[in-house]
């Protein structure tokens, strides 16, 4: 049996949902065992990580909800969130807004490093950012299913 890895991208994945949700006027929450056992269903998963930015404070919900997937046997890989000033390029305005850093990137160097430790045969990418494009093509290089 084929070994395999579910890498999702959390962000992603909650905006994705979240506006599915709201055009279809619905309410669903994502329920990740499910989906990491439905994915990796005829595989021997050896397993799964979930991708996130955090605040440096934590807050009780997205505190329970990390707490809740490792629990599950998910691992997490977080990276905290960054404020950045932004300008206004019609008004001047500035704003402080906050974003993800790293966490692309620690999903792609999961990819690759599994890969070139020839530690699964088969890698599940939950996302829909293309950022991953070029750590995929390597990785299928290899010889590893995607």
């Amino acid at each position: 049996m084929e070994k395999s890895l579910v890498l999702i991208d959390g962000q992603n994945v909650i905006k994705g949902c979240m506006t599915y949700c709201e055009l279809n006027r619905i309410k669903k929450k994502v329920d990740y065992v499910k989906l990491i056992n439905t994915l990796s269903e005829n595989t021997n998963l050896l397993r799964a990580y979930f991708y996130d930015a955090i605040q440096e404070k934590v807050n009780r919900n997205k505190e329970q909800f990390l707490y809740a997937l490792q629990k599950k046997g998910i691992q997490l890989r977080t990276k905290t969130l960054k404020n950045r000033s932004i300008v206004c390029n019609k008004c001047g305005n500035k704003e402080i807004k906050t974003i993800q850093k790293g966490v692309d990137v620690s999903l792609a160097t999961d990819i690759l490093r599994h890969a070139w430790q020839n530690t699964c045969d088969i890698c599940i990418i939950v996302s829909g950012d293309e950022d991953y494009k070029d750590a995929i093509e390597c990785v299928k290089d290899k010889g590893v299913k995607i």
